[in-house]
């Protein structure tokens, strides 16, 4: 944070990111780099998440995940995302079998890559015991 910060906006900085992850349920660099680098913008940005994400109006918790896990594994989003929106899926009472409907219609809608991106995103989230989806068994091992 700057130097010149006023201990008022820092501590309101705070405030916002304990916000983000409390209402999230998970927060990221990008949100501590909006809230420093455009004040204005975090705070702008904040209400308009709250509005379309994390209040209830006419989709639940639940079903906006499921949405929102489709959506990111077909833009191929990074897996941390996608991890993160699938446990909040969970914790929201999607199902691990819901999830892996939602990868397996990414893949027949939106490819293989996106379809293999998201098995490795629902292993290490449901089954992190089984091997990585892009690391190569030996000859002979089936599992």
């Amino acid at each position: 944070m700057k130097k010149n910060q006023s201990a008022s906006l820092k501590a309101k900085k705070n405030a916002m990111m304990d916000r983000v992850l409390k209402e999230r349920g998970f927060r990221y660099g990008l949100h501590r780099i909006l809230t420093e680098g455009d004040w204005e913008c975090m705070q702008k940005f904040e209400e308009w998440v709250e509005f379309v994400y994390t209040k209830e109006r006419h989709l639940d918790r639940r079903v906006k995940e499921l949405i929102i896990t489709a959506i990111i594994l077909t833009l191929r989003s990074s897996p941390e995302h996608v991890q993160a929106h699938m446990k909040a899926a969970a914790k929201a009472g999607a199902t691990k079998e819901e999830l892996i409907v939602v990868t397996e219609l990414v893949g027949h809608w939106a490819g293989t890559v996106a379809f293999a991106n998201g098995l490795e995103c629902w292993r290490y989230v449901f089954a992190p015991d089984l091997p990585p989806a892009f690391k190569p068994l030996p000859a002979g091992q089936r599992a």
